[in-house]
């Protein structure tokens, strides 16, 4: 809410391209992943090597299937962004929607 130029709370100004131009990368990324541990769940057990611990078929199952789920999510909004208006972004919003840059693997550990 703005009252006398002042904004309440974090609210970013986005134009609806740069919106879907972020979502476009970030539906991408989730795409890569859900490439990658799907790889990982068909891997054999015979192309592992002794430096290479193979990760449990259920995690890798639960891993493709929650990127692809991303990717539908941010697919669903995207296609849902106008590129011609502009688009006022909350704090939940940005999270939500991954629009931050992704964290430095050393600050996940940390959370």
């Amino acid at each position: 809410m703005v009252r006398d130029g002042v904004v309440d709370g974090l609210k970013l100004t986005i134009p609806g391209d740069e919106l879907r131009r972020l979502l476009e990368e970030r539906i991408a990324q989730h795409e890569r992943s859900t490439a990658h541990w799907k790889r990982e769940l068909v891997r054999s057990a015979d192309e592992q090597t002794d430096d290479e611990a193979q990760q449990p078929d259920e995690m890798c199952a639960n891993e493709a299937i929650r990127h692809q789920w991303r990717v539908d999510v941010l697919e669903f909004i995207h296609e849902h962004v106008e590129p011609h208006t502009t688009y006022r972004i909350g704090a939940h919003d940005l999270i939500f929607a991954e629009l931050l840059p992704a964290k430095p693997w050393f600050v996940e550990q940390e959370e």
